[in-house]
């Protein structure tokens, strides 16, 4: 019974997608919900509408309205999404500020706090597990929201990160996490359909913002230590890729005493496009393979001892300053 509904959920999720996201692109048109190329950061031919968030939200909340109660862990996440989304949307009209937006990422994270998602390490002390869990969700939320920098970038981590944590939860048993996590894996499957380049419809800040809270939702929601004490790890090397994009990005800006919170071109992906002339599709699809091997890594930890987890773990955090050193040394200005 359970496969069926997974691959139900799948379905439902993928088909609203690819049927929902041209109705996204004429209602962004009509309103005039728009990235407009400003020569810098967005250069685009021609403007180019968000909502594609709004799709993937639907899609996703879709198939676990139909087959599941809404517990207290999903309500948070529904909860705390919506407000995520909502605020996003008014962000892609250019009717939030800064402050503001990041005074509702911290209500959110509240939220989801409160209806216990939470790290639980039981080497740590409780308190310390909620101020990590604080960090981490807001952290993801960002990081999500920073990476989306490129035609189907965010979108390709985001799926195969949420087939990965799909693959795993299948093994711990955690049904709600394999039906929403596959949900959102197809709702991405058909949204990079419109995303890829040259993208005919972004997931704005509303989509990337609330990719981020639920995906990092996730990556903690789940029993990593099933086999392996240091399995958490897993969750960390799974968003290995937009982790490092936020803490690089921000380390560049602070090196050249700009303000990390301003955008500017040193993103990784930007980086690796003008490094070796690529195609927006050519970065995206290195970055995805990137992401693949992390997410081979994620569940060989998950499997493994604790010194095998150790050492590719080491190795990815190895791989990822190397290739940020090699990076940082192509001139963007």
């Amino acid at each position: 019974m359970n496969e069926i509904i997974l691959i139900f959920s799948f379905v439902l999720a993928f088909l609203l997608t690819i049927y929902g996201t041209p109705v996204a692109q004429r209602v962004a048109f009509r309103y005039e919900i728009l990235d407009t190329p400003d020569g810098r950061l967005k250069t685009q031919k021609e403007p180019v509408p968000y909502m594609g968030g709004v799709i993937i939200y639907f899609a996703f909340i879709s198939p676990v309205g139909l087959f599941f109660p809404f517990s207290r862990e999903l309500l948070g996440i529904l909860f705390a999404g919506s407000i995520i989304l909502i605020v996003g949307l008014f962000d892609d009209l250019k009717a939030m500020t800064p402050g503001i937006k990041f005074l509702f990422q911290i209500i959110a994270t509240y939220i989801l706090l409160k209806s216990g998602i939470k790290i639980s390490l039981l080497f740590l002390p409780e308190w310390l597990n909620l101020v990590l869990t604080f960090c981490w969700i807001l952290a993801i939320i960002n990081a999500f929201n920073i990476i989306d920098i490129m035609d189907g970038l965010a979108s390709s981590v985001a799926m195969i990160s949420s087939l990965t944590i799909f693959v795993i939860s299948l093994y711990t048993d955690n049904f709600i996490i394999s039906i929403l996590s596959l949900s959102l894996a197809a709702s991405f499957m058909a949204f990079l359909k419109f995303n890829w380049e040259p993208a005919k419809i972004y997931l704005g800040d509303a989509g990337s913002m609330f990719t981020g809270l639920v995906i990092g939702s996730f990556a903690i929601w789940g029993d990593y230590s099933t086999y392996n004490d240091l399995g958490f790890l897993s969750g960390l090397v799974i968003l290995a890729v937009p982790i490092f994009d936020m803490v690089y990005v921000m380390i560049l800006r602070l090196l050249k005493r700009k303000s990390p919170f301003l955008g500017s071109p040193d993103h990784f992906a930007l980086r690796l496009k003008k490094k070796y002339n690529l195609s927006a599709a050519q970065t995206v699809s290195i970055v995805v393979a990137i992401q693949l091997v992390l997410s081979i890594v994620a569940v060989v930890n998950f499997y493994s001892s604790k010194m095998v987890t150790i050492v590719s773990s080491g190795l990815v955090v190895l791989f990822f300053l190397v290739f940020g050193f090699v990076l940082a040394r192509v001139k963007m200005d």
